[in-house]
Protein backbone atom coordinates (compact mmCIF):
# COMPACT_ATOMS: atom_id res chain seq x y z
CA UNK A 1 0.00 0.00 0.00
CA UNK A 2 3.07 2.34 0.97
CA UNK A 3 4.13 1.85 -2.59
CA UNK A 4 1.11 2.62 -4.29
CA UNK A 5 0.79 5.95 -2.29
CA UNK A 6 4.75 6.60 -3.49
CA UNK A 7 3.56 5.71 -6.93
CA UNK A 8 0.46 8.10 -7.16
CA UNK A 9 2.51 10.40 -5.07
CA UNK A 10 5.59 10.96 -8.17
CA UNK A 11 2.69 10.87 -11.16
CA UNK A 12 0.78 13.34 -9.19
CA UNK A 13 3.83 15.37 -9.24
CA UNK A 14 4.72 14.82 -13.01
CA UNK A 15 1.38 15.66 -13.74
CA UNK A 16 1.31 18.69 -12.28
CA UNK A 17 4.62 19.60 -13.53
CA UNK A 18 3.24 19.10 -17.25
CA UNK A 19 0.42 21.12 -16.50
CA UNK A 20 2.64 24.29 -15.84
CA UNK A 21 5.28 23.39 -18.44
CA UNK A 22 5.35 26.38 -20.74
CA UNK A 23 6.97 25.80 -24.17
CA UNK A 24 9.10 28.45 -25.61
CA UNK A 25 8.96 28.31 -30.08
CA UNK A 26 11.15 31.16 -31.87
CA UNK A 27 8.88 32.85 -35.12
CA UNK A 28 11.44 34.86 -36.68
CA UNK A 29 7.94 35.57 -38.87
CA UNK A 30 6.29 37.15 -35.66
CA UNK A 31 5.39 40.49 -35.77
CA UNK A 32 6.25 41.74 -31.99
CA UNK A 33 9.17 40.77 -30.22
CA UNK A 34 6.95 38.03 -27.76
CA UNK A 35 3.49 36.61 -26.79
CA UNK A 36 1.93 33.40 -25.89
CA UNK A 37 -0.69 32.02 -27.07
CA UNK A 38 -3.20 29.90 -25.55
CA UNK A 39 -2.48 25.79 -26.97
CA UNK A 40 -5.43 22.94 -26.39
CA UNK A 41 -2.54 20.31 -25.34
CA UNK A 42 0.51 22.27 -23.47
CA UNK A 43 -1.73 25.11 -21.78
CA UNK A 44 0.46 27.50 -23.31
CA UNK A 45 2.93 28.51 -25.48
CA UNK A 46 5.44 31.47 -26.01
CA UNK A 47 6.27 32.86 -29.55
CA UNK A 48 8.94 35.01 -29.77
CA UNK A 49 10.63 36.28 -32.61
CA UNK A 50 14.73 35.38 -32.35
CA UNK A 51 15.87 38.46 -35.21
CA UNK A 52 14.16 40.97 -33.10
CA UNK A 53 15.88 39.34 -29.94
CA UNK A 54 19.10 39.74 -31.73
CA UNK A 55 18.86 43.28 -31.96
CA UNK A 56 17.71 44.20 -28.67
CA UNK A 57 19.88 41.73 -26.67
CA UNK A 58 19.62 40.84 -23.27
CA UNK A 59 15.83 42.87 -22.98
CA UNK A 60 14.46 39.97 -25.29
CA UNK A 61 14.95 37.80 -21.74
CA UNK A 62 12.42 40.33 -20.01
CA UNK A 63 9.70 40.11 -22.58
CA UNK A 64 9.73 36.21 -22.84
CA UNK A 65 9.68 36.93 -18.56
CA UNK A 66 6.33 39.14 -19.44
CA UNK A 67 4.92 36.65 -21.20
CA UNK A 68 5.08 34.14 -18.68
CA UNK A 69 3.71 36.87 -16.42
CA UNK A 70 0.66 36.49 -18.37
CA UNK A 71 0.62 32.48 -18.15
CA UNK A 72 1.34 32.90 -14.20
CA UNK A 73 -2.02 35.28 -13.87
CA UNK A 74 -3.51 33.37 -16.68
CA UNK A 75 -4.11 35.58 -19.40
CA UNK A 76 -3.25 33.55 -22.00
CA UNK A 77 -6.86 31.74 -21.36
CA UNK A 78 -8.62 35.50 -22.35
CA UNK A 79 -8.85 36.84 -26.55
CA UNK A 80 -5.91 39.09 -26.59
CA UNK A 81 -8.22 41.67 -27.13
CA UNK A 82 -9.15 41.53 -24.02
CA UNK A 83 -5.58 42.40 -22.43
CA UNK A 84 -6.55 45.56 -20.90
CA UNK A 85 -3.63 47.93 -19.83
CA UNK A 86 -3.88 46.49 -15.43
CA UNK A 87 -2.89 42.85 -17.42
CA UNK A 88 -0.08 44.31 -19.21
CA UNK A 89 0.96 45.94 -16.48
CA UNK A 90 0.53 43.46 -14.27
CA UNK A 91 3.01 41.08 -16.58
CA UNK A 92 5.41 43.78 -16.51
CA UNK A 93 5.87 43.79 -12.55
CA UNK A 94 5.88 40.02 -13.04
CA UNK A 95 9.14 39.98 -15.08
CA UNK A 96 10.35 42.50 -13.23
CA UNK A 97 10.04 40.59 -10.04
CA UNK A 98 10.95 37.28 -11.26
CA UNK A 99 13.44 38.06 -14.22
CA UNK A 100 16.93 38.23 -14.31
CA UNK A 101 18.62 41.59 -13.07
CA UNK A 102 20.70 42.28 -16.28
CA UNK A 103 17.32 41.70 -18.42
CA UNK A 104 15.28 43.64 -16.31
CA UNK A 105 18.07 46.68 -16.72
CA UNK A 106 18.46 46.32 -20.42
CA UNK A 107 14.39 46.25 -21.01
CA UNK A 108 14.83 49.64 -18.31
CA UNK A 109 17.31 51.30 -20.72
CA UNK A 110 14.99 50.42 -24.11
CA UNK A 111 12.15 51.58 -22.74
CA UNK A 112 14.25 55.14 -21.34
CA UNK A 113 15.33 55.56 -24.86
CA UNK A 114 11.49 55.01 -26.39
CA UNK A 115 11.33 51.59 -27.71
CA UNK A 116 7.97 50.07 -26.36
CA UNK A 117 4.93 49.28 -27.81
CA UNK A 118 3.23 51.71 -30.04
CA UNK A 119 0.01 51.02 -28.42
CA UNK A 120 0.63 53.71 -25.37
CA UNK A 121 -3.33 53.07 -24.60
CA UNK A 122 -2.34 49.63 -22.98
CA UNK A 123 1.27 49.59 -22.51
CA UNK A 124 1.46 53.30 -21.09
CA UNK A 125 4.35 55.58 -22.63
CA UNK A 126 7.49 54.06 -22.59
CA UNK A 127 9.11 55.86 -20.03
CA UNK A 128 6.01 55.50 -17.84
CA UNK A 129 7.06 51.82 -18.43
CA UNK A 130 10.20 52.06 -17.68
CA UNK A 131 9.59 53.24 -14.11
CA UNK A 132 6.89 50.62 -13.69
CA UNK A 133 9.50 48.04 -14.08
CA UNK A 134 11.86 50.31 -12.32
CA UNK A 135 9.28 49.77 -9.23
CA UNK A 136 8.94 46.37 -9.50
CA UNK A 137 12.11 45.50 -9.57
CA UNK A 138 12.99 47.69 -6.20
CA UNK A 139 10.42 46.50 -4.29
CA UNK A 140 11.20 42.66 -5.14
CA UNK A 141 14.76 43.50 -4.76
CA UNK A 142 15.81 42.56 -8.32
CA UNK A 143 17.11 46.20 -9.14
CA UNK A 144 20.45 46.73 -10.09
CA UNK A 145 20.28 49.94 -12.14
CA UNK A 146 20.43 53.89 -11.22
Amino acid sequence: MKRFKVIMLLLSSLLSFQANAVYEVPNPQLNDIAMIQYHPVYGAVIFYNPTICQQIGLACGFFRAHEYGHFVHHHQLMPPGDYAAAKEAEADCWAASNGIPQEILAAYYLFMNGGSSSNVQVYGFPQQRANRVRQCAIQAGRWIGP
